[in-house]
């Protein structure tokens, strides 16, 4: 490991680890929204994680990677559950190492949405990637923020990740799975499908993803109202990158999502979602 990428790695730990002793002693104010997932770019979240993206981790022979990502969505979910039905602005950093990869990942609702709030959300996730022939296992430690504006409304915690994939060929099978560890403790969900990520030429490139999601009775005590085990979710999402330089890309991606389980999907004001949106980055 190179002495720069052991001095971002040490620094990003630092600071994680500093924010996590201010957190843990607070509580949460009211039930907010779910944290959001790291865009990819808020599609490829299959992220999920999604969480620094698979796909932006260090290659080998390449000590350190780092970027920045921005994204207008027509609106925002996380794990099935809609966050905001208005325009919203996201944007994430993150830099990668031989040893881990610290972000940032932010949201902005530029309207009051139809039930009346406006969330803002910061999130830090700091992950470590293992590799072992075609599976790798990232743990991953996530703190959130979330703060409505119109209200009093504002929550913080902490959620330990779990991400798995197996490459096979030009698909990617993957799982997530995550636990709260603070506010909400216990309330755990999990994800598992199949992804793709294809080059149509040296400057565009086509993904996608078909996933399906579960959550404890905790979780959904918590986010939806119910204090019910089920299978939430089934979703598919899609984008388009076309590099305008080797390291500048830009593209249109889109979201779905439908509530399956019949209890659950009636509880929601948004049981299904559509969102579209505009994505451009950097990355080194």
């Amino acid at each position: 490991m190179t002495s720069r990428s052991s001095k971002i790695a040490g620094t990003a730990g630092a600071a994680w680890l500093a924010l996590a002793a201010w957190c843990a002693p607070a509580s949460a104010q009211g039930t907010p929204p779910l944290p959001a997932t790291l865009p990819r770019a808020a599609v490829a979240s299959a992220q999920t994680s999604p969480t620094a993206p698979e796909e932006k981790r260090s290659e080998k022979g390449q000590p350190v990677s780092y970027g920045v990502e921005v994204q207008l969505g027509s609106g925002h979910a996380d794990r099935g559950l809609v966050i905001s039905d208005r325009p919203v602005v996201q944007a994430v950093t993150w830099v990668s190492g031989s040893v881990a990869a610290f972000s940032v990942w932010s949201n902005i609702t530029l309207g009051e949405t139809t039930d009346g709030s406006r969330p803002q959300i910061l999130e830090m996730e700091l992950t470590r990637a293992h590799e072992w022939r075609n599976l790798t296992i990232e743990p991953a430690i996530r703190m959130f923020f979330y703060r409505d504006p119109l209200s009093i409304d504002s929550s913080r915690s902490i959620e330990s990740w779990l991400y798995l994939s197996y490459h096979a060929g030009p698909f990617r099978l993957f799982t997530n799975q995550s636990v709260d560890v603070l506010a909400y403790k216990g309330a755990y969900f999990g994800e598992a499908g199949i992804a793709f990520e294809r080059r149509l030429s040296p400057r565009v490139e086509v993904g996608g993803s078909f996933k399906t999601g579960w959550a404890s009775s905790t979780f959904n005590d918590v986010y939806v109202g119910i204090d019910k085990s089920a299978l939430n979710l089934t979703g598919v999402d899609g984008s388009l990158r076309v590099f305008a330089k080797p390291h500048l890309y830009i593209g249109p991606y889109f979201e779905f999502s439908t509530t399956v389980n019949r209890a659950v999907r009636a509880e929601l004001a948004h049981p299904t979602l559509f969102f579209v949106g505009l994505v451009t980055g950097v990355e080194f």
